[in-house]
């Protein structure tokens, strides 16, 4: 077998084998009125469905270990700056207490959505959160019945301030570690049977 198929089958079974134990990754895009954006990446565990939705047991209580995502970041920019970042879920543990994510794998819809920058932050700092569950006037609705509405939440007062509505909002898969292994061993491969 020559060097090129080896690494090829090599990366191949390796790929599989991931496909088969390893979290999904997701990236999510959003571009909103106002000059904001947003960019967000979802890893699920590989125990997930394809098809779930992840929020707080135990609401208003956290922190609480996740059932389906292990990890959520969000950055959020204006006019092409970040403005802030941090993360709703850092491996299975949540501690946004408002955290709900309502994902399908198989169609790449994100049907429900609320997360935040505040990470570990328990303090007084404002962050900034987007949900589909929270209307322009900050008031609660069914997930899906508003758009992805982007505020800035100010624990002091308990009050969020609308900032943006979402224009288009994109999910793409990443592709998984091993699957990258593929690509990058390819040009070895190429190198080696010159």
């Amino acid at each position: 077998m020559s060097a090129r198929n080896f690494i090829i089958a090599l990366a191949t079974t390796v790929s599989l084998a991931a496909a088969a134990t390893h979290a999904g990754f997701y990236q999510f895009n959003g571009t909103l009125d106002n000059g904001y954006s947003v960019q967000g990446v979802i890893e699920t565990r590989a125990s997930a469905p394809a098809s779930f939705i992840e929020s707080n047991p135990n609401f208003p209580n956290s922190p609480f270990a996740t059932q389906y995502v292990d990890w959520l970041h969000l950055s959020v920019f204006r006019d092409g700056s970040t403005i802030a970042e941090g993360f709703s879920v850092s491996s299975g543990v949540s501690y946004d207490k408002w955290l709900r994510v309502g994902f399908d794998s198989s169609t790449l819809n994100l049907s429900s959505l609320d997360t935040q920058t505040r990470s570990l932050d328990t303090g007084l700092t404002p962050y900034y959160f987007i949900s589909n569950g929270v209307d322009p006037n900050d008031n609660a609705v069914e997930y899906g019945t508003t758009a992805f509405n982007l505020f800035i939440y100010d624990p002091s007062t308990s009050s969020g301030t609308y900032l943006a509505s979402t224009i288009s909002l994109t999910v793409t898969a990443i592709p998984a570690p091993a699957s990258m292994l593929v690509f990058a061993l390819l040009p070895v491969a190429r190198r080696r049977r010159r």
